[in-house]
């Protein structure tokens, strides 16, 4: 019986044999190893949840090809089910990831073949593909800052602070409740700063501080507007056209001017641009997903929890 623990998709194509024969330029290995490593995680969530609790038996791992002993009882048991959740979370931002870098595999493989079709036609899809990838490089981003979130939960004093600051009882593990799943913005790295601070571990501090970092980088504040002018406001079009984004009627007490503009390409429709915008979030990304992958045993086992990975 066969197990798939990660998966990464070389193109969104179904032309395999296409694929095969284009490579990009630029290959991104180490975000795909981030990829596989994070969705690896959560093959572990069922095993790291049942370590955390009392055995009257002798309990090992293998790991890297080392025999792991598990201590019968650890010096605390966390709220149940927190761990599980917390290793599901890191699946689904890896998988985000990967889709991200699949996505960006693609422009590469579209800009490449360029000259095979129409100007219009290659901002079209460049831009769509690029657009999707930086979907995911966010929802990634908004993903880890409440997986950042939930390992501060372990900690009595941070979740104290959590739960005044969202005005919320608890965050239940499982909850698909909106109310505890916090957008990623100012308010929130405010509310897991003053939480790290006051749990007194310093791995939840520096896991804390990486998401800060990624939230104050100028990549990130670049992705996020770009998201919000093709999400919420007037998303730039492929083509050119005749409805500018200036005035081409004005109405004064006795006068009004009317002028006709000519067929203009937006400038914010540059496909490039937008691609470069998703490139150069991709890279912090995936660098504070590696530092927060590592913080996280530490973390845990600081707060005297049972935890034999990593």
């Amino acid at each position: 019986m066969s197990h798939t623990s990660a998966i990464l998709a070389a193109s969104l194509s179904w032309d395999d044999a296409a694929t095969a024969a284009l490579l990009p330029s630029k290959r991104r290995v180490i975000v795909q190893n981030e990829s596989m490593a994070w969705q690896n995680l959560s093959q572990l969530g069922a095993d790291a949840e049942g370590y955390t609790m009392p055995s009257p038996w002798r309990r090992t791992y293998r790991q890297n090809g080392k025999t792991i002993e598990v201590p019968r009882r650890g010096k605390r048991i966390p709220p149940p089910n927190r761990l599980l959740e917390i290793h599901g979370l890191a699946g689904a931002i890896g998988e985000q990831l990967g889709l991200a870098w699949t996505a960006e595999q693609d422009v590469q493989r579209f800009v490449a073949t360029r000259g095979e079709r129409g100007p219009g036609h290659q901002r079209l899809i460049q831009r769509a593909l690029a657009e999707l990838a930086g979907h995911f490089v966010l929802g990634a981003a908004h993903s880890l800052a409440n997986l950042t979130l939930r390992l501060l939960l372990l900690n009595t004093q941070a979740s104290v602070q959590l739960c005044k600051a969202y005005k919320v009882p608890e965050f239940p593990p499982g909850a698909d409740d909106r109310t505890v799943w916090p957008t990623l913005n100012d308010r929130m790295i405010k509310a897991m700063t003053r939480a790290a601070t006051s749990s007194a571990n310093r791995f939840m501090v520096a896991a804390a501080t990486a998401v800060n970092d990624l939230h104050g980088g100028t990549a990130f504040a670049a992705l996020s507007q770009r998201r919000g002018l093709d999400y919420h406001r007037r998303r730039p079009q492929s083509i050119e056209h005749v409805s500018p984004r200036k005035d081409v009627m004005t109405h004064g007490p006795a006068v009004s001017t009317f002028t006709m503009p000519a067929p203009a390409l937006e400038p914010e429709a540059d496909p490039d641009a937008v691609h470069q915008v998703v490139i150069d979030a991709l890279e912090p990304l995936r660098s504070t997903m590696h530092t927060i992958r590592l913080l996280l045993p530490k973390a845990i086992r600081a707060e005297g929890i049972t935890y034999v990975f990593g």
